[in-house]
């Protein structure tokens, strides 16, 4: 099954530290790296796929077909990271609106500001003489529904074709903030159990607009945050577990997603990486998301008028992916650190957290 990326277009124990790769100022570096390798992969699959009249079909083309994992990798990591950084943090049942507010501080700078840039680049590219696109709309509705992430549930499109992902993982933060106290609980009957009943609702209640349906790859990030916090011994147990997920994935989303979603899971526990270029990319990975569609697109679709063979198309993709990345950058230094710093702010109400787990950019 294929992602709906293409639905309207197309983060207890010490030795966690070392097992998941090395630590570079509390942040494991393993996790960035994957990042990196989500956001370029959903970057090169717009890039090369988005606009259906800018590269004929070959292999160019089809070295971005699958990069709509992307979105996948990056679900598998929020269900590691998001009780992994929980359980650092001292997070109790009375925090969650605390932690509401914490997630708000994190991502909704850095999502507003790209809502306004989305809408001030689409009536701007309307100005421009050769423009051969729809004349500019605005509808408040649709924007004022931006901000609940609630455009599926009426049916209006998106401003940005990444923002259907961002609604799922608003809703796991609730989920995940609601049912921490079972996933961390010292009762591995208890641990199972949440689990098996998370696992039901994949089944039980399918739509795409829900975060249930994508639930078994939260899941595998999930059981990766059981082992990392040595909640659960036991090769056997754990490779139970990891068969039992991966099955689940494939049956609610085929194949391709379960094996991506399960290896995913396997490198979280078992893999180092450390390489430069990922760990940029994966420190600078939402504003990447954020920004490839709205300002790499634009280069593709200005460049698609001039370049009429392969050497010409790939100058204009290696140029829109220099101006998607550098806008990244930018939009990183100036709107997401200053959205991190607000968040990390905000602290829950409960003891001081072990200091034997690193900090994770969440």
């Amino acid at each position: 099954m294929q992602s709906n990326i293409t639905k309207n277009a197309p983060l207890t124990d010490p030795k966690a530290v070392g097992a998941v790769g090395q630590q570079d100022s509390g942040r494991l570096l393993t996790l960035d790296c994957l990042r990196g390798i989500a956001a370029f992969a959903v970057l090169w699959f717009h890039l090369t796929n988005g606009n259906t009249g800018f590269l004929p079909q070959g292999l160019l083309k089809s070295s971005g077909s699958y990069g709509w994992i992307g979105v996948e990798i990056f679900f598998v990591i929020s269900g590691f990271i998001l009780p992994y950084a929980l359980q650092r943090a001292g997070y109790r049942p009375a925090d969650f609106l605390r932690f509401v507010w914490k997630r708000i501080l994190r991502l909704d700078p850095p999502y507003v500001v790209c809502i306004a840039l989305v809408l001030v680049l689409n009536f701007a590219s309307t100005l421009v003489p050769s423009y051969r696109g729809q004349p500019f709309q605005f509808d408040l509705a649709q924007v004022l529904l931006h901000f609940g992430y609630l455009n599926a549930f009426f049916n209006y499109e998106w401003v940005n074709v990444v923002f259907w992902t961002l609604a799922i993982e608003f809703q796991f933060y609730l989920l995940v903030a609601l049912v921490f106290p079972l996933i961390s609980h010292s009762s591995l009957a208890v641990r199972v159990g949440i689990c098996v009943v998370l696992a039901m609702t994949a089944f039980l209640l399918p739509s795409e607009n829900l975060v249930f349906h994508y639930l078994f790859l939260f899941l595998i990030g999930m059981w990766a945050f059981q082992i990392k916090a040595d909640l659960l011994r036991g090769a056997g147990r754990q490779v139970a577990g990891w068969a039992l997920l991966a099955a689940g994935a494939w049956f609610t989303l085929g194949d391709i997603i379960a094996l991506a979603g399960t290896i995913t899971g396997l490198l979280i526990v078992h893999a180092r990486l450390n390489a430069p270029w990922l760990l940029f990319l994966g420190q600078i990975s939402y504003s990447l998301y954020l920004l490839h569609v709205p300002i790499g697109g634009r280069v593709i679709n200005l460049g698609s008028r001039f370049a009429h063979g392969p050497a010409e198309q790939m100058v204009v993709l290696v140029l829109a992916v220099i101006a998607s990345i550098g806008a990244a950058f930018l939009f990183h230094r100036w709107v997401e650190l200053p959205a991190q710093r607000w968040s990390s702010a905000v602290r829950f109400g409960a003891a001081q957290p072990p200091p034997t787990l690193p900090v994770l950019q969440t």
